[in-house]
């Protein structure tokens, strides 16, 4: 989801998760850098919430470098609230978005449901999905469920033993993700040999509800599809 960077501005709170120190959001492309130095987050684009108010943001342990440049420390992913910049969850993932630079094969894919509450996301390297997860957002904080941990293994669990070391798991980027308000998601995935055929196309659903005050995910469906 993209939006009009010009009329918007926002106030950011930085860096060390849950920090009250706040620093102003500059618009910056079609993204925002937020804070100074290495406790400085850049937004990635297409990753805002539908009521405009989280986002996913990456930074460096060296701090961002120059637009145009790769970084140079290690990366990490956060949901954070837009209008004080408060870290909501650590993702599993690594994705950076510099200006037009990104890793050279990954991608990273956000879903958000309607009411901006719940949101899904997931990084894919060259072969296989490296993080899968899904965040329900309550006040300052977000409880995450570790959706690769799930699908992952029970999918590879319909294969040969002597076999499923060989397969990698891959979440589609080219079959939408929908996530309702409810915590019902449906996502297509695919379990494949790298370099090799066949490959093997499903759809999932997933329900995720809540169980002694934190999300917990459930396997409702899994259907074979084609291509």
């Amino acid at each position: 989801m993209r939006i009009g960077l010009r009329y918007l501005v926002f106030t950011v709170s930085l860096l060390a998760p849950l920090s009250a120190h706040a620093d102003a959001c500059v618009a910056d492309g079609d993204s925002f850098v937020c804070g100074e130095g290495k406790g400085a987050m850049r937004v990635l684009a297409d990753t805002i919430s539908p009521n405009k108010q989280y986002a996913v943001a990456w930074r460096s342990s060296a701090g961002l470098p120059a637009k145009g440049e790769f970084p140079n420390g290690d990366v990490e992913n956060l949901l954070i609230r837009l209008s004080d910049g408060q870290v909501l969850a650590k993702l599993g993932s690594e994705y950076w978005m510099n200006g037009e630079m990104r890793p050279n094969r990954f991608d990273f894919v956000t879903a958000w449901s309607p009411d901006s509450r719940a949101v899904i996301d997931f990084a894919n390297s060259r072969w296989n999905t490296d993080a899968f997860g899904y965040h329900r957002i309550d006040g300052a904080t977000a409880e995450s469920v570790d959706l690769l941990a799930l699908v992952s293994p029970a999918l590879k669990g319909k294969l040969p033993a002597a076999k499923r070391d060989n397969y990698a798991f891959r979440v589609r980027d080219d079959a939408p993700i929908k996530l309702d308000n409810g915590g019902h998601a449906r996502f297509g995935v695919m379990l494949y040999i790298p370099k090799s055929d066949p490959f093997s196309y499903y759809r999932v659903q997933v329900d995720i509800a809540g169980k002694n005050g934190k999300p917990a995910a459930r396997i409702v469906s899994v259907q074979k599809s084609g291509e």
